[in-house]
């Protein structure tokens, strides 16, 4: 990987990962009032290969393709401020959608490779010279650049990552 090797959103992928090898698969899976921590991780993966698919799907198509405003980047800022706040919202339907038990390991390789995927996809981006443009539609945000999609996964897996560290509080 070029671009996302040592990002921080790799790292904290590695990282909660490896902060999870010792907890038994019942307990990765168990629900307790809510989503398991496999679950969330499952949920951060789809997140992201929903995204790259889309945006993949988007690019083919480069001229329907337009800027960023910068009420985009307001957006970005409050819907980042408003989680940080505590506030909830519920996950679309798409991404909310789980097998009933998760394989931790075989997430793990599946999320590797969708990181692969997705550094491929930067590499495309830069040729075309799209990385500026707003080709990935988020629903409450707008419409997203480059950096703001890698800086809305990084948020978002922190995020959940927050949540999953209470999870393992309560295990142990």
């Amino acid at each position: 990987m070029k671009y996302l090797l040592n990002s921080h959103l790799e790292l904290n992928r590695i990282k909660i990962f490896a902060s999870i090898l010792k907890i038994n698969s019942s307990d990765l899976n168990n629900h307790f009032k809510g989503w398991s921590i496999a679950q969330h991780l499952y949920h951060c993966w789809l997140v992201e290969e929903l995204t790259e698919n889309y945006i993949r799907k988007k690019i083919l198509n480069p001229k329907s393709i337009n800027n960023v405003s910068v009420i985009t980047y307001i957006r970005s800022f409050l819907l980042q401020l408003f989680f940080k706040l505590g506030y909830k919202v519920k996950a679309p339907k798409p991404t909310a959608i789980f097998p009933h038990t998760i394989d931790i390991n075989q997430l793990n390789l599946d999320w590797e490779n969708s990181r692969k995927s997705l550094d491929n996809l930067i590499i495309i981006l830069h040729e075309m010279k799209l990385e500026k443009k707003g080709f990935f539609n988020h629903p409450a945000i707008g419409r997203l650049n480059l950096w703001l999609v890698l800086n809305f996964l990084e948020f978002h897996l922190i995020h959940h990552i927050k949540q999953i560290d209470k999870l393992i509080t309560k295990i142990n």
